[in-house]
């Protein structure tokens, strides 16, 4: 007797959670303070300089690849999935606000490793966990019942 349980594809997972945050850091903007030309930014990150249109294409080919592989999930995956389009999106305001620039210190980068990072920790945890509670509750695939 053989039990087989289906699994997700990790590679899947990991798509989404980086189609997720492509998808935010579009949708989010720059969060930079709009101050008068020549005033200097302070940043915690800053980014090499780039053009809008490189924004939007990233967002597109984010929300291209979430949706492909959100509609291709079967309906046991579709919840883990969507939490990890959803974790992603998380990251990428994270990664906004790691890279806005303003005036003094960034407050919101202090509160991205205070209160973000075990924010998560905790999601990834319940990510997992609910994975494994999915591939638990499935029915068992390749079981026979005659003897060979």
């Amino acid at each position: 007797m053989t039990t087989q349980v289906p699994k997700a594809p990790v590679w899947s997972e990991v798509a989404l959670v980086g189609a997720g945050a492509l998808t935010a850091w579009w949708l989010v903007g720059d969060q930079s303070s709009q101050v008068p030309p020549g005033t200097q930014l302070d940043y915690y990150m800053r980014l090499p300089a780039y053009s809008p249109a490189v924004d939007i294409a990233i967002g597109v080919a984010g929300v291209v690849i979430g949706v492909a592989l959100l509609v291709r999930a079967k309906g046991l995956w579709r919840l883990p999935f969507t939490g990890a389009f959803l974790l992603g999106a998380v990251l990428g305001v994270f990664g906004r606000v790691l890279t806005a620039g303003g005036i003094g210190a960034n407050i919101g980068a202090g509160l991205v490793f205070m209160i973000g990072l075990p924010l998560t920790g905790l999601c990834i945890a319940g990510l997992l966990i609910g994975s494994k509670l999915a591939a638990r509750s499935t029915p068992d695939v390749g079981t026979s019942s005659s003897p060979t």
